[in-house]
């Protein structure tokens, strides 16, 4: 078995986390994905859990509460199969990398809607507080066949937050280090045929100085960096309308909005440098029966991504995606069927000069999904027209087979691709207009095993990415070559509960034999819970192998693991109060080279949500 490599100043954590593996091979598969629940994103259609063949986790409300005070990138990062990283803590700009793929080749859709920039080809999943999310569903492994580009490792789909049932209000405060405050409410519910939800944050921290190494910094970005805390900001919220015309009619409108100011380090010593982003996601959905068993969905989306850089002088990029999707869900006999038309129109705004503006995807998708006794089966195809770059068809093809009971073995192939972004094609400079898309195959094969209070998954995985865009300028480097294994799990014991997941990954540049940039090859999350009476206790480590920061296999940074620990506390009936500390033994480590992370962090808090 490949060994972590620790950096030679924090040896012990590492030693640590290997003298566990045994205990991950012993624990079992995703610990939230309850195989009772209904999962959209795997198929675009509503399938139980336990009849889906794709790799999939579900992180609803509740565990995004019991997570206490966190983030996003924070909580995804302790995922199997993902690699997060930040260049420079909470609030600046976190990436990720899933089953060794790029950041650029995971697709974030919230509410079906696709979310983030044009130019960079990437998403600002930092700016989006859990508060407003209501669950998040995260596919692993290519998923062109059905949301089409940008799915080459996969897709993580969020769920804002909706009302049902009585009305309900939930608020949270708490205070933390570096002068961090935090303050969020919402109210949400139905009464007849309307529902409802509508819920804010605020959120402030002084930071702390992400170039802890000045040198180094000043080699990796260019400037020289000021000695101050760099500070971060956000506001958000969250609404949701819906109205039931009749049973299987209905319409809803919701809107997200976070806006926040991010200093960072890039305007000189003498220069305050920061960051304005403000995002939004507006969507229209109109849901009817048109007949015994065929659901229509007709869903008018809207994603704006704008960031304006103030270093000093003001630059802007700022991108707008229209999306308009017609869907039918048809159940047959055996099975059901998924027909869609999808129009895609992405725009952008800069005060950089950009040889072309906007382009459009035009798209015809279909999917198949079924079982029968002990077999199960799940196929998607989907011809995409791109303005820019023509027709791509991808495909997808996943059989499942129930070998002995709580028993499954699986196998699927699918073929993905990515359209460069606009800064990959026309960004002064960097730029380069004859680009050609980046195109995957990816094979693989698992074993699940569910006993109740005891689950496990062992899978194998063989990604192939062929055209692979690298360099400054932007050019198609040829071939790389992404193949692992995860093995992941659960074990629920009384008040007990231990999860945890190990990946073992060899992210390859085909041509030069090269470990792709920033990719780890060793992954081990493990996590352990304990909740007696109105109390609830746990602890969480993540041990993350070497990595290197350029494409020749250049600035290494060394493996660490980090530890955190949290505590909840009912004080009353929907009242408790949360603490958590992260990077318990004040780990010195780097995500990105040269910038530098959090040391010890304690953040406490009060928590009003009824149940």
């Amino acid at each position: 078995m490949s060994r972590f490599v620790a950096s030679a100043a924090r040896p012990s954590c590492l030693a640590f986390a290997l003298s566990l593996l045994p205990a991950a091979g012993s624990l079992a598969a995703e610990p939230t994905t309850d195989l009772a629940a209904v999962i959209v994103t795997a198929t675009r259609q509503a399938t139980r859990a336990n009849e889906v063949i794709s790799d999939v986790t579900v992180i609803d409300r509740a565990a995004i509460e019991q997570a206490g005070p966190t983030t996003l990138p924070t909580l995804l990062s302790r995922q199997p199969g993902l690699h997060v990283t930040d260049t420079g803590g909470i609030g600046k700009t976190a990436s990720v990398f899933m089953r060794g793929t790029s950041s650029g080749h995971t697709l974030l859709l919230i509410d079906g809607i696709p979310f983030g920039s044009a130019t960079t080809g990437s998403a600002s999943l930092q700016n989006l507080p859990l508060s407003q999310i209501e669950r998040i569903e995260i596919l692993r492994g290519p998923a062109s066949s059905l949301y089409g580009s940008d799915a080459i490792g996969g897709v993580i789909q969020i769920f804002t937050r909706r009302g049902e049932g009585a009305p309900r209000a939930d608020a949270y405060a708490g205070i933390g280090s570096r002068r961090t405050v935090e303050a969020q409410g919402g109210v949400s519910g139905s009464a007849g045929p309307w529902s409802y939800s509508i819920a804010a944050s605020a959120y402030r921290t002084g930071g702390f100085n992400i170039a802890a190494d000045p040198v180094r910094y000043r080699i990796a970005i260019g400037s020289v960096p000021r000695d101050d805390a760099d500070g971060y900001r956000n506001n958000a919220f969250n609404g949701r309308i819906g109205h039931q015309f009749a049973p299987g009619h209905d319409i809803q409108l919701n809107a997200l909005e976070v806006t926040s100011n991010n200093s960072v380090d890039s305007g000189g010593v003498n220069v305050d440098a920061y960051n304005r982003d403000k995002s939004r996601v507006l969507g229209l959905q109109l849901r009817n029966r048109l007949g015994e068993g065929w659901n229509s969905t007709l869903r008018l989306g809207l994603g704006e991504d704008n960031s304006s850089n103030f270093a000093p002088a003001r630059t802007q990029f700022a991108t707008i995606q229209k999306q308009l999707t017609w869907q039918h869900d048809i159940r047959l006999d055996i099975g059901s069927l998924m027909l869609a038309l999808e129009n895609l129109d992405q725009s952008i705004t800069s005060t950089t000069a950009y040889a072309i503006r906007d382009r459009s995807v035009r798209s015809l998708i279909a999917g198949y999904q079924g079982s029968k006794g002990k077999h199960s089966w799940q196929m998607a195809l989907r011809h995409d027209d791109n303005s820019q770059f023509g027709g791509h068809t991808t495909g997808s093809l996943g059989y499942g087979y129930r070998f002995a009971d709580g028993w499954q073995a699986r196998l699927a192939e699918g073929t993905a691709f990515k359209a460069p972004s606009f800064n990959q094609l026309y960004f002064p400079g960097f730029g380069n207009a004859g680009l050609n898309p980046e195109k995957a195959r990816n094979r693989e094969m698992a074993v699940l095993w569910d006993g109740g209070t005891r689950s496990a998954s062992l899978t194998h995985f063989d990604n192939r990415i062929d055209n692979l865009i690298a360099g400054s300028p932007a050019v198609n480097i040829g071939k790389a070559r992404i193949s692992g294994t995860s093995l992941a799990g659960s074990v629920t014991a009384g008040a007990w509960n231990a999860d945890g997941g190990l990946d073992l990954m060899k992210p390859i540049d085909v041509g030069n034999g090269n470990r792709l940039q920033r990719r780890p090859a060793q992954m081990l999350k493990l996590a352990v819970a304990y909740a007696p009476g109105g109390w609830r206790l746990g602890g969480e480590m993540t041990a993350i192998g070497r990595r290197y920061d350029t494409t020749t296999q250049g600035r290494i940074m060394g493996g660490y693991a980090v530890a955190n620990l949290h505590a909840a506390r009912e004080i009353d009936r929907g009242w408790s109060l949360e603490a958590r500390l992260n990077n318990l033994f004040d780990r010195v480590y780097e995500n990105a080279w040269a910038y530098a992370v959090p040391g010890r962090e304690l953040f406490v808090g009060l928590r009003y949500a009824p149940k």
